[in-house]
């Protein structure tokens, strides 16, 4: 991974063109699910998981992150997103896709600099710790972050304010809080260009 993460710096610092990528074949990362690849992904869509042993969670998906770059040498996107495992951290599409056995990709109703921003901002978050304070208000700027609230807060930072991914600002008997994936998911800022179940 620190190899990606040389990689990213360079075409983040350098505003490399991001190209859209299409192909046929399955994802194959480390898990057990295989997914056809998504074809037309782009620089800021935001990738979503659903795992039953996370059922407790509040709505249907459990995870989120959000498509960076396409990385040549590997073949893949990189997908940044924050794990309680590694904090907020970068994977490749296909290893995150292989997490899951029903996943989705949705875009962000946006230009291409607020996207190209957002995902500098959680550039700029890798190696901060996993955020496990559920309950309070998410901040655009923590020491921590966990999945929803860090593409949210590049959302909201890229934006100056204007997009707010969280479906539920403030307080909801659901969400409490929070923003999680699910009001991630349900924001009228996104529509859906993948989805496949397993």
């Amino acid at each position: 991974m620190k190899r990606l993460g040389m990689i990213a710096l360079v075409l983040l610092l350098f505003g490399a063109a991001v190209p859209a990528v299409g192909a046929s074949s399955l994802s194959k990362g480390g898990g057990t699910y295989y997914h056809p690849y998504p074809t037309n992904v782009q620089q800021g869509d935001l990738v979503f998981g659903y795992s039953p042993d996370l059922s407790i969670m509040p709505g249907h998906w459990t995870h989120v992150g959000i498509i960076a770059l396409y990385d040549s040498s590997v073949g893949d996107w990189i997908v940044i997103e924050a794990k309680p495992s590694d904090g907020v951290s970068m994977t490749t599409l296909r290893e995150f896709l292989s997490r899951y056995p029903e996943v989705a990709i949705k875009r962000v109703s946006t230009d291409a600099t607020t996207k190209y921003y957002a995902v500098y901002f959680a550039y700029s978050q890798l190696g901060k710790p996993y955020n496990y304070n559920y309950l309070a208000k998410p901040q655009v700027f923590d020491s921590a972050y966990y999945c929803s609230e860090l593409v949210w807060a590049a959302y909201m930072w890229a934006s100056n304010g204007r997009i707010n991914l969280d479906t539920n600002p403030g307080w909801s008997w659901t969400y409490g809080y929070a923003v999680a994936p699910q009001e991630v998911y349900d924001s009228p800022w996104t529509y859906l260009i993948y989805y496949h179940k397993a």
